[in-house]
């Protein structure tokens, strides 16, 4: 189907949308907007159709940030107009106190036209009129609704010969980015319109601000007890404006400078900086430090109302400064701060002080007491005194990363350096094992835990008095990026600290996951999601694992302290490994082979059945294509049977325990079954529980996982990938 005869099957349905919406403008202006939002919707996955993005099921939100984040450059003003369209149908269908005009609703009538128009010259070669605001159409009802019914039935009949799949040339790709720029630059966001953007991201910081409304040039707004507010055009007595003032209560807490959305932000802090200088000292607001030598007001702030992009943070996200730290950088965000988030940071001990208490105190916690582990948290602090945003640790496993990770953690809050920490996991399992480990670890008498507070897996957000989260980074990227409840999200200023536990690890592991975590399509979506995680929150990042990976060390930079399992041999705190012992069998040299039209089992991992197929062409399949790609029975049954005779025996407690690697679950309880029988053969047959399969499928797989390491039985675990990480040792 060509883009002409896609765009008119487009154009039906979609102008279908547009005119009911638009007769409703007069008579219900709140239907109108909902109406209108089914537009933008429905658009939206037409885009995404016609340029092959995909939609995974994303709601609206998501797919106009897909498109955002995409390298086709739509144009600002047609993202801002769905965008627009989207908040206000919101607002119109779940919001009971949201007041529908017939302005408002002639707004989002304009947005929708300028959306409409884009579409069409982009994706048909059609050129749209200029927009005409539509008249009272109450008379016209009637009429518009026979339209709409004969234009329903067409579309009924377009839809059923509806192409699935479309095919778009390099050429084609093109032509339409060098449309998007054309209309770009032709349809440049207005003023007005950018200071819209920034007040909806005021706004959903949890601050009042209308910038036509509360403003202090024209309407005389002044702060309020009680109100957390952005009064846009603050006068100063050199008679100057800053674009916005914050205030929490009566309390002067930050400056905001507006820019054109298309201007670098980056190198605009010298005008809000002078604004901060030029606050007077007034009997009907409090300045809120005395520690910033020339500077009144503390939190600098400058926006062009651009969503953060990390290749082009120059000219997208929020960039903020912190007067009260001279020596720190302006850096960008993707949110501004909640008025609680800067509460927090006023309360906060000031860094440098902070810094060299942390340098000056040499008492450490008697659970992570070892020489290396000393030497890897002052690594850290020093990295943190010299103000590094990005850390990464390398301990190889066994060695009590999470011990040393809870140490720092300890350490940080005392000194008052940290005043809430994000522990982030990868797996469920060792989120539970870490906090078991925090409640376990204690100082004195008193753990961790009963110190400082500690919310789990389960607790979404922490409380007030809480230190310590643990979260999993696929819970997080839900809460963050993928869920339309405002209240669900954490703000930008929620940590200060943020900890990666196996920051080297990827999407693999979502096999464990329930069906409320966020899933990945790919490793390059899971390091793409993961780094934004870490991106979000105005924290320290740290990183820790065994083995970096090249991704880990382009988020968290070099390690800033390695210590090896080499080493940790060495200094004896391992035991080294033997030599690996390979077990050949005839499949294994040989492999498998099936030739053209055979019949065999295929086995469906979506619906758990076995089928009979004919194979199409020869099929050969090697030794590591064995468990996953071809189920080979016989060849499991010759490795348990010599792993039975000759390395393994639950009924020797001498030989300790024994982790087994299935390639999947289903091949785990395979194992464990060929196990039981080896072991049977051999005249030695062993308790039922002595071997057992621990994957994220069992029932309670974390109380498995604490009698794996406490108890007698189970002896031998058959695991995936569950137990990689996070069981010490014995």
């Amino acid at each position: 189907m060509s883009n002409f005869e896609t765009s008119q099957k487009d154009y039906q349905e979609y102008a279908k949308l547009a005119s009911s919406a638009e007769s409703l403008i007069y008579s219900d202006p709140r239907s109108s907007l909902t109406v209108f939002g089914t537009f933008g919707e429905q658009l939206t996955k037409e885009i995404m159709h016609l340029d092959d993005l995909g939609d995974w099921e994303l709601n609206q939100k998501q797919r106009i940030e897909k498109m955002a984040y995409s390298k086709n450059e739509y144009p600002p003003t047609v993202l801002n107009a769905l965008n627009l369209i989207r908040l206000r149908r919101n607002k119109a269908t779940h919001d009971d106190h949201f007041i529908a005009t017939q302005k408002i609703a002639l707004e989002i009538d304009q947005s929708a036209y300028l959306v409409w128009k884009w579409f069409l010259e982009v994706y048909s070669l059609d050129k749209v009129a200029d927009y005409v605001e539509p008249q009272d159409q109450k008379a016209l009802i009637k009429t518009q609704e026979d339209k709409i019914k004969a234009l329903e039935e067409k579309i009924k009949q377009l839809q059923q010969n509806r192409v699935q799949e479309v095919i778009i040339s390099p050429e084609e790709r093109e032509r339409r980015r060098q449309i998007n720029v054309q209309f770009a630059k032709k349809h440049e966001l207005t003023e007005a319109e950018t200071r819209q953007l920034i007040d909806q991201q005021l706004r959903d910081a949890g601050w009042e601000v209308d910038s036509q409304k509360l403003n202090n040039w024209t309407q005389k707004t002044e702060p309020q007890k009680g109100h957390n507010m952005a009064i846009a055009e603050w006068v100063l007595p050199n008679g100057q404006r800053a674009d916005y003032a914050l205030f929490k209560g009566l309390e002067f807490y930050g400056i905001v400078e507006a820019k054109k959305w298309d201007q670098d932000i980056v190198g605009q802090m010298a005008q809000p900086k002078e604004y901060s200088k030029e606050v007077p000292f007034r009997s009907d607001y409090r300045l809120v430090s005395n520690e910033m030598g020339d500077y009144k007001v503390p939190f600098i702030y400058t926006a062009n109302g651009r969503p953060y992009l990390k290749q082009y943070q120059e000219k997208s996200g929020i960039w903020f400064w912190d007067a009260r730290n001279h020596k720190e950088s302006a850096y960008a965000l993707e949110e501004f701060h909640k008025p609680e988030d800067l509460s927090l940071k006023l309360s906060a001990k000031n860094k440098e002080e902070a810094n060299q208490d942390l340098v000056d105190d040499q008492d450490f916690p008697d659970f992570a007491h070892r020489e290396y582990q000393i030497a890897a948290i002052q690594a850290m602090e020093n990295a943190i005194k010299d103000g590094k945003k990005r850390i990464l640790l390398a301990m190889a496993t066994g060695t009590g990363k999470t011990r040393t990770a809870i140490a720092l953690m300890y350490r940080l809050l005392k000194h008052k350096r940290a005043r809430r920490i994000l522990y982030l996991v990868d797996r469920n399992s060792l989120g539970k094992q870490t906090a078991n480990a925090i409640k376990d670890n204690k100082i004195g008498t008193m753990s961790i835990s009963s110190i400082y507070g500690l919310k789990e897996l389960s607790d979404k957000a922490p409380e007030i008095s809480t230190k310590i989260q643990i979260a999993t980074v696929q819970g997080m990227i839900k809460r963050l990026f993928f869920s339309e409840d405002s209240d669900d999200k954490p703000s930008v200023g929620q940590y200060d600290f943020i900890i990666v536990d196996e920051a080297h690890r990827g999407y693999a592991e979502d096999k464990e996951l329930s069906d409320k975590e966020y899933q990945f399509y790919s490793q390059e979506d899971y390091v793409s999601q993961y780094r934004r995680v870490v991106d979000y929150f105005d924290a320290t990042a740290i990183g820790m694992t065994a083995t970096p990976a090249l991704q880990t060390i382009d988020i968290f930079g070099k390690p800033v302290y390695s210590y090896s399992y080499q080493q940790a041999v060495l200094d004896g705190w391992l035991v080294d490994h033997d030599a690996p012992v390979i077990i050949q069998t005839q499949l294994s040299q040989e492999g498998i082979h099936f030739k053209k039209g055979a019949e065999v089992s295929l086995f469906d991992q979506d619906e758990k059945t076995i089928n009979k197929e004919k194979l199409p062409d020869n099929m050969n399949f090697d030794v590591k294509d064995f468990n996953k790609r071809v189920i080979t029975r016989s060849f499991n049954e010759v490795v348990c049977d010599e792993l039975a005779q000759r390395y393994l025996d639950p009924n020797d407690p001498n030989l300790g325990k024994t982790l087994i690697f299935a390639a999947t679950d289903e091949h785990a309880d395979m194992v464990v079954d060929l196990l039981k029988k080896a072991f049977k053969k051999v005249s030695n047959p062993v308790d039922d529980d002595a071997i057992e399969k621990i994957t994220g499928s069992i029932r309670h797989p974390n109380q498995e996982i604490k009698n794996f390491k406490n108890e007698t039985n189970p002896n031998i675990a058959v695991t995936v990938d569950l137990l990689t990480t996070g069981i010490e040792r014995l």
